[in-house]
């Protein structure tokens, strides 16, 4: 007994010992791209590429956006478990993806949609199954339109069958007029008095006026009509610039600052709603930019539009203070943004901007 434990004990240091499994690293914006491009001529086709530009093994989830008014036909592979967890929330395909050092995979889902509209689409890529985004895309797929055949284009005027005849006629009464009708015109002016020539000439001079007015009048309409229009257009609170409208997936461009909102979703949370929205945010201008929490709102068809819970917000962002810093110019930042709404409550407009003054981008979700 004594021996076989000593023969071990010398034969330990020889024996393999078994590799631990290397563990997935939380990976950040730096280290994971991801690129939606769509395809198709009736179906959309959306295919997400997602790599992983590190040497360490890692762990994502990537949850895509069904867009509005379209179904679902195919995705490859089977998406996992997950989904829209709450009202006013965009259904949405989950897949858990575990990628080698520097490997990629692609995902693919097709949709069709109910119209001929364009449909927007993105995707994002988190680290687990609840961390942060770590990086996201979008793309906006047209479909393919039949042919329609060329409309009939109606010849110029001066080529219509009527021009002729009445410049045939407008030649024909002016050598009349000028044959028969000017001399006896001629003798009836010569034989008025001084005021009756004079009156003919006032009517004349009337005449001639009123044609110029209608004349002025006829010109001047349209420009009239364009700066009635500018006019009406500007904002009546004051702020600058024009109002950027979309859905999710599609850039909209405010002031300095593009927005692009990837997913919302809202969920129940003590007593109310609690909506998480995913938001891509570049600054083109020249300088650095601060954007502040309380002008990104969420309106709501319980009352005035919310900004977001700070707190709520920060902890959605691992702790850290996205409006803490400004963006630098041609930086390209990922965040969620949170708000808290009332249990009864419907989400209806996001509305995101770069300044306080700037009219924003208003976002449907």
């Amino acid at each position: 007994m004594l021996r076989n434990a000593l023969s071990l004990a010398l034969l330990a240091p020889a024996l393999p010992v078994a590799a631990a499994p290397v563990a997935a690293h939380q990976p950040d914006s730096s280290q994971v791209d991801v690129a939606v491009t769509s395809t198709g001529k009736q179906d959309a086709v959306y295919r997400v590429a997602v790599r992983n530009r590190t040497e360490a093994p890692t762990e994502l989830t990537v949850r895509q956006s069904v867009p509005d008014g379209a179904s679902i036909v195919s995705t490859s592979p089977a998406p996992g478990l997950g989904g829209s967890p709450g009202p006013g929330s965009p259904s949405e395909l989950v897949w858990p993806v575990r990628l080698g050092p520097f490997e990629s995979t692609t995902v693919t889902a097709t949709f069709h949609p109910s119209g001929v509209a364009p449909l927007s689409g993105a995707a994002c890529a988190y680290a687990g199954w609840n961390g942060q985004p770590v990086d996201c895309s979008a793309t906006v797929w047209t479909p393919e339109r039949p042919a329609v055949a060329a409309p009939v284009v109606a010849p110029p005027w001066w080529r219509q069958w009527w021009v002729p005849a009445v410049t045939a006629l407008v030649v024909l009464a002016t050598v009349l007029f000028v044959r028969y009708g000017w001399p006896r015109a001629a003798a009836r002016v010569a034989a008025l008095s001084d005021r009756g020539r004079a009156g003919v000439a006032v009517v004349t001079a009337l005449v001639l006026l009123v044609g110029l007015g209608v004349l002025a009048v006829a010109l001047a309409l349209p420009r009239l009509a364009a700066a009635s229009s500018a006019t009406h257009r500007m904002p009546a609170s004051g702020w600058h610039g024009p109002t950027a409208t979309g859905k999710i997936g599609v850039r909209l461009r405010d002031s300095t600052f593009e927005f692009t909102a990837y997913r919302f979703v809202c969920a129940p949370a003590g007593g109310g709603q609690r909506c998480t929205a995913v938001v891509g945010l570049t600054n083109y201008g020249p300088a650095p930019e601060y954007w502040h929490g309380s002008l990104q709102r969420l309106g709501n068809t319980a009352g005035d539009p919310l900004g977001t819970d700070a707190i709520a917000t920060r902890v959605a962002n691992g702790g850290r203070d996205v409006f803490d810093k400004p963006v630098v110019p041609g930086h390209r930042l990922i965040a969620q943004l949170v708000w808290s709404i009332p249990a009864a409550a419907t989400p209806t407009t996001m509305e995101l901007r770069s300044g306080a003054f700037a009219q924003g981008v208003r976002i449907s979700p």
